[in-house]
């Protein structure tokens, strides 16, 4: 189990005394460069998906079963998806 940090002295403020963080210029937003390993196509946008009781039921079991988390079921199943429209546009 991680060890939890301490607070110390030094992180906690007097009150009164404490000030707002510096303000980041927006005209010049900070680059972050990817890590090593890491590529541009590592984006992602969260996205929630409602499913009834039976069809969460199905991908658990399926997840369990092709040891593989809902969310790359859900990818590859959106690709498929996804190219079946465009072969059939």
């Amino acid at each position: 189990m991680a060890k939890t940090a301490s607070l110390t002295a030094g992180l906690v403020a007097k009150k009164g005394s404490a000030v707002p963080a510096p303000l980041v210029d927006a005209a010049t937003p900070e680059v972050v460069s990817p890590s090593p390993g890491k590529k541009a196509a590592d984006y992602y946008k969260a996205l929630t998906v409602k499913l009834d009781r039976e069809r969460y039921e199905a991908l658990k079991s399926a997840g369990v079963r092709l040891d593989k988390k809902s969310q790359e079921i859900f990818v590859e199943a959106l690709d498929l998806w996804l190219k079946a429209q465009s072969n059939s546009a």
